[in-house]
C-alpha cells in the first residue's frame, strides 16, 4: 500500500523533467507512487517518462492523454491514485528529498488531513525563500483559506478528495485558486511544518509573465466565481479577502500592463463595488502594509495615480 500518490502533469517539460523525477524517485519516504500524466506533449517528454518507467516500474504509473490543460491531467491522476495521501508536483519543479517523509510523519502522528510546508522560488538559479504574508488569525482553517491557493506544497488525505468528489476546475489557468481553498470546507484537521521543501521554478514566458496580452488571464473571473459558488455563505470575510488579493490586487496589476486590460479592470472594480462594497474595512486587508493598501485603493480608482506611484517607487 502506498502512503502517498504524487501526481505530475507533464506538458513539453523535457528540459526540466529529469530533475523533477530524480527528486521524487529518491525520496526518503519509499512508499510512494508517481503518477505521470502526459498531457499531449509535443517534445521528448514521453521518451523521458518511458526511460524512468522501465527503471522504476514499481514506483511509476504513466498515462497519455490529449492536451486538455493541467487541471484535466491532475484530475486523471486523482482518479488513478491509490495512496493514503495525494500530492501534486509541477514537472518543471523539484522537491527536497525528505519532503514527503516530513509531511507524512506529521500527518500520521497528528491524525491530519492536510499538511503544508514552505516553498522556495527559484529565479535565475537562485533559491529565495517564499515568505508567506503575515495575517493574524488563531483559526488554522481560516489561515489555510487566506494563504493557500496552490497544491504543490501540501499532501491531502485521499479520502477527503474522493469522498467529496473534489476536482480541479478544468480549462482555466487559475484552476488552483478555484479549488485549493475549498478543502477547508471538508476538514479542520490542517497543519503546517516550518520547513522549506518545495522548489518552484519561475520561468520566463509563462502565462503570467508575457509581454503580449493573453486572453487566458480573463479566466480569473470564472475561477473566482467558481470559488465563491463553492463557499456559498461560509467564511465570507475570508472570501472577501481572497477577492481583494487575487482579483483587485493581483489581476488588476496584470491587466494594467495592457491596453486590452482596461475593460477588465473596470470589470473588477464593478465586481468589488457590487459584491464587497466595504472591502476596505476587511480585517485581513487592514493588516497588510501601507503600500499594499494604497495600491489596492489606487487600483480601485481604475489606476488613477498608480502609474505615477509605481514610477516613484522604482
Amino acid at each position: 500500500m502506498y502512503k502517498i500518490s504524487v501526481i505530475v502533469p507533464v506538458y513539453n517539460a523535457e528540459k526540466y523533467l529529469e530533475k523533477c523525477l530524480d527528486s521524487l524517485i529518491n525520496q526518503t519516504l519509499s512508499e510512494i507512487e508517481i503518477i505521470l500524466v502526459n498531457d499531449g506533449s509535443k517534445d521528448n517528454s514521453q521518451e523521458i517518462i518511458e526511460k524512468y518507467l522501465s527503471k522504476y516500474p514499481e514506483k511509476i504509473k504513466s498515462y497519455i492523454k490529449e492536451n486538455g490543460g493541467q487541471a484535466s491531467a491532475r484530475n486523471l491522476g486523482i482518479k488513478e491514485a491509490t495512496g493514503d495521501f495525494i500530492a501534486f508536483v509541477d514537472s518543471d519543479d523539484w522537491i527536497e528529498l525528505d519532503m514527503y517523509e516530513k509531511l507524512y510523519n506529521k500527518a500520521n502522528n497528528d491524525n491530519l488531513d492536510i499538511v503544508c510546508c514552505n516553498t522556495y522560488l527559484v529565479i535565475n538559479g537562485e533559491k529565495i525563500k517564499n515568505e508567506p504574508v503575515k495575517l493574524i488569525t488563531d483559526d488554522i482553517t481560516k489561515k489555510y483559506i487566506l494563504l493557500e491557493s496552490g497544491p504543490c506544497n501540501k499532501i491531502f488525505k485521499r479520502e477527503i478528495i474522493q469522498s467529496n468528489n473534489i476536482r480541479f476546475f478544468e480549462n482555466h489557468i487559475y484552476e488552483d485558486l478555484a479549488t485549493i481553498p475549498t478543502f477547508a470546507l471538508y476538514t479542520k484537521k490542517i497543519a503546517y511544518i516550518d520547513s522549506y521543501l518545495y522548489n518552484y521554478l519561475i520561468r520566463e514566458g509563462s502565462t503570467m509573465n508575457q509581454v503580449i496580452y493573453n486572453k487566458k488571464l480573463e479566466d480569473i473571473f470564472d475561477s473566482m466565481k467558481e470559488l465563491s459558488d463553492k463557499f456559498k455563505e461560509n467564511y465570507i470575510e475570508e472570501l472577501e479577502y481572497l477577492y481583494i488579493e487575487h482579483l483587485l490586487h493581483a489581476a488588476s496589476l496584470r491587466f494594467l500592463n495592457y491596453q486590452e486590460g482596461k475593460i477588465q479592470r473596470n470589470r473588477i472594480n464593478k465586481i468589488m463595488k457590487d459584491r464587497f462594497p466595504n472591502w476596505k474595512y476587511n480585517k485581513y486587508f487592514k493588516q497588510r502594509d501601507f503600500k499594499y493598501r494604497l495600491m489596492c485603493k489606487l487600483l480601485y480608482k481604475n489606476g488613477i495615480g498608480l502609474k505615477l506611484y509605481l514610477k516613484i517607487k522604482k
